[in-house]
């Protein structure tokens, strides 16, 4: 007599697609979380269930597809397990943060309690209901000055609360992939534009600054990876697919641009054959992190989608939003 041996399912060799799958957004009201609930729905076919406290996010930027609870995940983590039993969720992504980081100089409890311990409360409930995966968003603010792209083995020196907070949150996925065998990856997100922004950063500010006079105030003219949000979104998605449990990878354009240089792309784009850059004092950060510039070598070993717009064409998107948004944004 013959055996026949099978091999046992893991979430390691199934099928990892997300189509057609319960997909929960925490965070799924926001700048990036909002982009990321149109594609699962629009061009994935999955059902999701958006969970944020509107602290933010706006409703408005929920698709109307969308389940919605309005939760805060500083609070009992098991309601978030029964959250993913009822919409039996498969997959989970954390979009859900304190993302404004001169906030954080002021309110370090609050950033740490968002960016860390919830991030833990996030990670049990998705023990406790065998989620498939966990995509747990990181920042690129956790390694400090450095100079040309930036690996994930390089050293990490966060220069605030908010990036001490989010390499703790990394630190969580690695440990508790180890303790518990929890599926989960971590992303390093570098900056990202375009529509919906909800927060004052430096785009922002400088379309609207432009808009009224050939006069923009900035703080430092330090460098960014900047990344279109639909783009960030999609090879998300890729990530949260073919990524190596407990690992962190990061994600952003490879491409850059000094903060003054993008605020004469703007100026250009609006319109303007010139203009003045002065310094506001008030917008100096302590402590400025000068260069963030992402190394994609390990990512793009590991997903086969590619950013498709370009820097110059995610800004033109991001001024077209403010304009159709009536000259105002999400704040």
């Amino acid at each position: 007599m013959d055996l026949v041996l099978t091999e046992e399912v893991t979430v390691e060799n199934m099928n990892r697609e997300i189509r057609n799958a319960n997909v929960c957004v925490i965070g799924g009201a926001g700048f990036l979380g909002s982009h990321l609930v149109d594609y699962l729905i629009e061009e994935r076919n999955c059902k999701v269930l958006v969970i944020d406290n509107l602290v933010s996010g706006s409703k408005k930027h929920i698709h109307k597809k969308a389940t919605f609870e309005e939760w805060d995940i500083n609070e009992e983590w098991r309601m978030l397990v029964t959250y993913f039993n009822i919409h039996r969720i498969d997959w989970v992504f954390n979009y859900a943060a304190e993302p404004y980081i001169p906030e954080g100089f002021n309110r370090p409890m609050h950033f740490f309690e968002i960016n860390a311990t919830s991030v833990l409360r996030v990670i049990m409930a998705c023990e406790e209901s065998n989620i498939k995966g966990l995509l747990q968003v990181s920042s690129a603010e956790i390694y400090g000055n450095m100079t040309g792209k930036i690996k994930e083995s390089d050293p990490v020196e966060p220069h605030s609360t908010y990036g001490v907070s989010k390499l703790a949150a990394d630190g969580l996925v690695q440990v508790r992939h180890k303790e518990s065998g929890v599926n989960a990856i971590a992303m390093r997100q570098f900056n990202c534009i375009g529509e919906r922004e909800t927060h004052e950063y430096v785009l922002p500010e400088i379309i609207s600054q432009l808009s009224e006079s050939k006069t923009v105030r900035l703080g430092n003219n330090s460098f960014r990876d900047f990344q279109y949000a639909g783009d960030a979104v999609r090879m998300a998605v890729d990530l949260l697919e073919n990524g190596k449990w407990g690992e962190v990878y990061n994600m952003g354009s490879e491409d850059g641009i000094k903060i003054y240089e993008l605020a004469e792309m703007v100026g250009k784009i609006m319109g303007h054959n010139s203009i003045d850059i002065e310094v506001d004092e008030s917008k100096v950060r302590p402590w400025e992190i000068w260069h963030l510039q992402s190394d994609n070598t390990k990512l793009y070993e590991t997903i086969k989608t590619r950013p498709q717009v370009s820097m110059e064409e995610a800004v033109k998107k991001t001024i077209n939003y403010y304009k159709q948004n009536g000259n105002k944004w999400d704040w």
